[in-house]
């Protein structure tokens, strides 16, 4: 256990893009727990070695949460270590795994201690230009086209709240493609960039308009605003 920190599990958010991003708690929980749990070994090694941090990696993603995250939990719990769960980017938690480790650690009286830091959803609302006095946060669509146009479909229904989408980054055309054709090519949108990045820019206009602005864009992550209906 170490001897700076309080046995338990730290969620901590680490940068988004720009690697002067994180905060000096992050760092600082970091190099002192005994082990730090990531989704990808390479990309959780690659953020440790950036900051000069040497710490043993566990691995917790949506491949192995069902068999790992009980092993995890009992170090924490029986051995009394202190452990960071990290994402690949940004805040952790977010449609990511790790869930169901915190909510055993909650259940077995092991303290968690969040670390807030960057976050892809607020640096893209704060970019935005809209009102931040609601805000719906929906994720990720389904995947399959069928799918994604059956939750498009019930989402048209439900109406009007300005709304976050995440999606993967090679996946954009075909998002705003189907968003388009459910929920008609005038709503309006913001698409935040590569944010943090030296590539960063918002895209601001109707669907079909972004469509446009969009089509050449390389792939990059990207966190999409729909504004809800009405907005001019």
């Amino acid at each position: 256990m170490s001897e700076n920190l309080k046995p338990g599990l730290y969620v901590v958010a680490t940068h988004i893009g720009n690697e002067d991003d994180i905060t000096l708690r992050a760092l600082k929980v970091l190099k002192n727990v005994d082990f730090v749990i990531c989704e990808e070994r390479k990309i959780g090694s690659r953020l440790l070695r950036y900051y000069e941090i040497k710490k043993p990696v566990e691995l917790l993603n949506e491949h192995n949460e069902a068999e790992n995250t009980q092993p995890l939990l009992e170090r924490l719990l029986y051995d009394g270590e202190s452990a960071a769960i990290i994402s690949d980017a940004g805040t952790p938690l977010f449609a990511d795994p790790g869930n169901q480790l915190v909510d055993l650690c909650h259940k077995n009286g092991v303290n968690v201690y969040p670390v807030p830091g960057p976050s892809s959803i607020m640096a893209a609302l704060m970019g935005s230009g809209i009102p931040l006095k609601q805000f719906f946060y929906y994720g990720f669509l389904p995947a399959n086209r069928h799918e994604r146009i059956e939750a498009l479909r019930k989402f048209r229904i439900k109406g009007g709240v300005d709304t976050v989408f995440l999606e993967t980054p090679y996946r954009l055309a075909k998002l705003l493609k189907d968003m388009a054709k459910m929920l008609g090519n005038n709503r309006r949108i913001i698409i935040a960039y590569k944010l943090t990045q030296p590539q960063e820019k918002f895209f601001v206009g109707t669907l079909e308009e972004v469509m446009i602005m969009t089509k050449d864009l390389p792939k990059g992550e990207f966190v999409i605003i729909l504004r809800k209906s009405g907005i001019k």
